[in-house]
């Protein structure tokens, strides 16, 4: 071929334009994660934060016409027309949103973008005190079932930093008296693991496990018909425990929060620490640290530098 002549041109195919909606990658996107054996609680916030999405945008818009400026009128929209201000709720309304927009640019169906995130200021999250504590794990003057029922789960809260989910999940079976320990198979990361008992929790569970009176099968903390408990059921049930004790705080996420606090004031290591609560990263398991509550007052002396002399550092006026 001589030189400057052209052999031929190479045609590029224009890309095309995905035509699939919204509702439909996330029907797609719903069935790949079942097949990945998602847990059924991930599959429910995905449903329930996706809802919201759509019914902002339209379950029928293209897929590829969503953009970033999508998603950032979107917060607007949550927060001026839905009065959510709060910048972790919205954050985690986004983060439920942001796998099927994964998928979506994985399968090519859209472009990719990054998504946005609510900038909101930190605070500390009030644990309970150990009054607190103190109140809600003395023994019930109501000896009824729901009572004592309640009075085993917050024991177990307590002692074990159990997630609720994992808690409502536990059966009779799982708890081990001889050897001190509770097996939990219903897991967050699907890795189950065991929790030591204390002794002052095997005398809680012993007694409620004798008015419980239930088979090995059945749920360790079930309804009054022997059916698991739903969260909404267990929040109400904590709630108004707490409420009735005079103590405000009512979450259930915030034991787990004192007991890992506890235990990191405590010295505990941090490698069992994880074995017990299960978290999969120490990044995981620092977010639940309180450190406000650490006796910081008494360590800060030996890392501060120290005045030697006793003369004043400020001169007398002349």
């Amino acid at each position: 071929m001589r030189y400057g002549e052209v052999k031929g041109t190479q045609l590029f195919r224009q890309r095309q334009v995905c035509k699939k909606t919204l509702k439909e990658v996330f029907e797609e996107f719903i069935l790949s994660v079942k097949i990945k054996g998602r847990s059924k609680y991930t599959l429910k916030s995905y449903y329930y934060h996706n809802k919201y999405f759509m019914e902002f945008i339209g379950e029928d818009t293209l897929i590829s016409t969503i953009t970033q400026k999508t998603f950032e009128d979107y917060i607007l929209y949550m927060q001026e027309e839905k009065g959510l201000i709060n910048g972790i709720t919205l954050n985690s309304y986004l983060r439920n949103v942001s796998p099927t927009i994964k998928y979506a640019v994985k399968k090519g169906y859209l472009k990719d973008f990054e998504m946005p995130q609510v900038k909101y200021q930190e605070t500390f999250k009030e644990i309970y005190t150990p009054e607190e504590l103190a109140e809600l794990l003395a023994k019930p003057k109501k000896s009824d079932f729901i009572n004592i029922r309640t009075w085993g789960m917050i024991w177990t809260f307590a002692s074990t930093g159990l997630r609720a989910t994992e808690l409502r999940e536990l059966r009779v079976k799982n708890v081990d008296m001889l050897n001190r320990t509770i097996t939990v198979n219903i897991t967050k990361n699907k890795k189950a693991r065991y929790l030591p008992i204390s002794n002052s929790l095997s005398q809680v569970l012993l007694e409620y496990l004798e008015i419980r009176n239930g088979e090995a099968e059945g749920y360790l903390f079930p309804t009054v018909y022997g059916d698991i408990l739903a969260q909404s059921s267990l929040q109400k049930c904590i709630k108004n425990y707490c409420n009735e004790r005079g103590i405000e705080k009512c979450s259930l996420h915030l034991f787990r929060h004192t007991f890992i606090t506890n235990a990191v004031n405590q010295n505990v290591s941090p490698l069992i620490l994880q074995k017990i609560t299960g978290h999969s990263t120490m990044k995981e398991l620092n977010r639940y640290y309180n450190a406000k509550t650490i006796d910081m007052v008494n360590v800060i002396d030996f890392i501060a530098p120290t005045l030697t002399g006793k003369k004043s550092i400020f001169k007398p006026k002349k």
